[in-house]
C-alpha cells in the first residue's frame, strides 16, 4: 500500500491530534461532553477538491436508492458496528468502508471491506461523514460538522474518504449534520429547524439556496424538533430521530405520548397527512412506538441499504416485532442489531453509518489509500466564527 505524505493532503483541513484520546470504552456522545471536550476557537476548514457547487447533472439520492458502499467510523460500540458490517456486506451486498477500522472484521469478506487508517474523535459518521451525490461519477458533498471546533478529526472525514477513493469533494459552506438530512428521489429534502439555528448568521433563504445549489434538491420541508426552539430533548434535534422515508410514497413515523417528543411527532404526522406523495396519492403512513426514559428510544434511526433495513434492537423494548413488521410492510428484509449502548449517547444505527450511492456490490474507484498520523495541524487564514456579516462562512463563500 502506497503511503502518501500527510502534508500534501491540504484538502483534508485541520487534522489536529486528538486532545482527548479516543476511548472505545468511554466514547463521546452525539452532543458535546463539556467535561472532556473544549472548543479550539478555530474556524471551519473546507478545502475541497472541486471548487464551486456540484455540476448540474448531480443530485442527492435517497437512501433507499441503490447503494454501493456504507461508511462507518470505528470509534466505539464494536458489537453494534460488527453487526452492521455483517448485514451490509452480506444480505445487503454493499461494500463497507471503515475509517479507523481493524485490519479485518469477523464475518465480513475481505473483498467487500476497506480499512481507511485515519484518526477519529467519535463514531457518529452520519453527522460528520460525506453526503453521497450521484451523477456522471461519484461525488461527495462536505458540509461543516456542527461540532467542528471540538472534533477536528471527525470534520475532516469527507475529505479523507474523497482522497482515499479518488472521489471529488465539494465544500458546502453551511453547518449541516447528515442526521438532519433526508431526501426522496424526486428532489424533496426533509430536515428540522436545527439547520437554521446552526446557521443563524444567514437568512433561511440563504441556507435553502446552499442546500438547493449543492444537493440539487427542489423542495425543502422543515419540521420542529422535540424541544424547539430551545435545546433538543434528544440531544440532536435531527430528523432521523422521528421520521424515516422508506420509499418516495411511504414514511415511517415515531408516535409517542411523551412530551416534548409528542408535539414534534404529531406535527410531522399532520404534515404527511395533509400533503401528497410524489405519485400524487396520499402518503402511506406507517407508525412505530417510541418512548423517552433514560434516552429517546426510536426505531426510525435505522439504515436502509439495497432493500435491507438494519434496525435498532433494544433489550428494554417490547415493540421490536411491531417495528420489524412496519419495515416488512414496505418491502424490506429486516436485520435487527442491538443498540442499547449507543442510544443513550444520542444515536443508533442511522447515526453511525453513511451510504455512498452506486450499483450494489460494485467497488467504487479504488486508489492507493493514504496513511495518516493525525499529528500535524494545517493552519488557515480565517477568523473564528462571529455573529457579524464577516464570519468565516462568508469568507469561505468569497473564496469560492
Amino acid at each position: 500500500m502506497k503511503k502518501i505524505n500527510f502534508l500534501s493532503l491540504l484538502l483534508l483541513g485541520s487534522m489536529a491530534s486528538n486532545v482527548f484520546a479516543l476511548d472505545l470504552n468511554k466514547p463521546l456522545p452525539n452532543w458535546i461532553d463539556k467535561d472532556r471536550e473544549q472548543a479550539d476557537g478555530k474556524p471551519p476548514v473546507m478545502l475541497p477538491t472541486r471548487r464551486g457547487v456540484t455540476p448540474s447533472d448531480f443530485r442527492m439520492p435517497a437512501e433507499y436508492e441503490p447503494v454501493s458502499a456504507v461508511a462507518i467510523g470505528w470509534a466505539a460500540y464494536t458489537p453494534m458496528l460488527t453487526g452492521i458490517a455483517k448485514a451490509v456486506t452480506g444480505i445487503a451486498k454493499a461494500q463497507l468502508w471503515a475509517v479507523g477500522g481493524p485490519s479485518s472484521i469477523s464475518g465480513v469478506p475481505a473483498s467487500s471491506y476497506t480499512r481507511i487508517p485515519a484518526p477519529l474523535d467519535t463514531v457518529w459518521m452520519r453527522d460528520y461523514g460525506p453526503f453521497g451525490v450521484a451523477g456522471g461519477k461519484p461525488g461527495i458533498v462536505d458540509s461543516i460538522y456542527r461540532h467542528y471546533q471540538y472534533r477536528r478529526n471527525d470534520d475532516a472525514v469527507p475529505g479523507v474518504l474523497g482522497r482515499a477513493k479518488n472521489i471529488g469533494v465539494y465544500g458546502m459552506p453551511i453547518i449541516m449534520d447528515g442526521g438532519n438530512l433526508m431526501v426522496d428521489s424526486q428532489g424533496t429534502l426533509f430536515h428540522t429547524n436545527r439547520t437554521y439555528l446552526w446557521n443563524s448568521n444567514m437568512s433561511r433563504d440563504q441556507v435553502d439556496n446552499h442546500l438547493k445549489n449543492y444537493l440539487k434538491v427542489k423542495k425543502i420541508v422543515t419540521f420542529d424538533y422535540a424541544g424547539y426552539p430551545g435545546e433538543p430533548a434528544d440531544g440532536t434535534g435531527h430528523i432521523d430521530m422521528f421520521v424515516k422515508l422508506l420509499n418516495d410514497n411511504t414514511v415511517l413515523l415515531a408516535v409517542t405520548e411523551d412530551e416534548p417528543f409528542k408535539t414534534a411527532c404529531d406535527k410531522a404526522m399532520a404534515w404527511f397527512k395533509a400533503n401528497k406523495a410524489p405519485n400524487g396519492q396520499p402518503y402511506k403512513i406507517l407508525t412505530v412506538k417510541a418512548w423517552a426514559t433514560d434516552a429517546w428510544y426510536t426505531y426510525t434511526n435505522s439504515l436502509v441499504v439495497n432493500n435491507v433495513a438494519i434496525i435498532p434492537s433494544y433489550s428494554v423494548s417490547t415493540e421490536e416485532a411491531k417495528a420489524k413488521a412496519a419495515y416488512e410492510a414496505a418491502g424490506y428484509t429486516v436485520v435487527p442489531v442491538p443498540s442499547d449502548d449507543s442510544i443513550v449517547a444520542g444515536g443508533s444505527i442511522h447515526c453511525v453509518t453513511q451510504t455512498i450511492p452506486g450499483a450494489p456490490g460494485k467497488a467504487v474507484d479504488m486508489t492507493a489509500i493514504p496513511e495518516f498520523d493525525g499529528g500535524v495541524a494545517v493552519e488557515v487564514p480565517l477568523a473564528p466564527l462571529t455573529n457579524g456579516s464577516s464570519s468565516s462562512v462568508n469568507q469561505l463563500l468569497q473564496g469560492f
